[in-house]
């Protein structure tokens, strides 16, 4: 969910298509630790993403490699577990990681919950997301 709610108000911030990002220095993509390769988003994922105008019904997903890694130039895991094991496999890149939270609590998986769970998931990515947008287009703004 995150990536795609990332390029969502991104876009909206830059007043960009999401297939622009990159002209204004900004993409996301989405990996996980322990994630398989090729598994669509969830039907409660598709559905919540849905109900806010995003289609995520063509995620699939992917594990985490060293590559991402060494390209990102931030890396946002949702839990300090996910981060420790990201922090682990690359202590040289730990200072371009994070927990998605700024006060480095995690986000829970609301895997196998509720559609309300998966609500309030998506509800605290998308809040997590504005804040680091602020961040980020400020730090911008001020590199100018």
């Amino acid at each position: 969910m995150a990536e795609a709610v990332f390029r969502r108000l991104a876009s909206q911030r830059l007043g960009c298509p999401e297939t622009r990002l990159l002209d204004f220095g900004f993409d996301a993509f989405s990996a996980g630790v322990a994630a398989s390769d090729s598994y669509p988003a969830s039907r409660e994922s598709i559905q919540v993403l849905a109900e806010r105008g995003i289609d995520l019904s063509h995620h699939l997903s992917q594990p985490v490699t060293v590559d991402m890694l060494e390209k990102a130039d931030l890396v946002l895991a949702l839990t300090p577990a996910h981060l420790r094991m990201l922090q682990d496999a690359r202590p040289d890149l730990a200072d371009r990681m994070r927990t998605l939270r700024a006060d480095g609590d995690g986000i829970s998986d609301p895997i196998g919950g509720s559609l309300d769970e998966y609500r309030q998931c998506a509800d605290e990515i998308t809040s997590c997301l504005e804040d680091l947008l602020d961040d980020l287009t400020q730090k911008d703004t001020e590199a100018k």
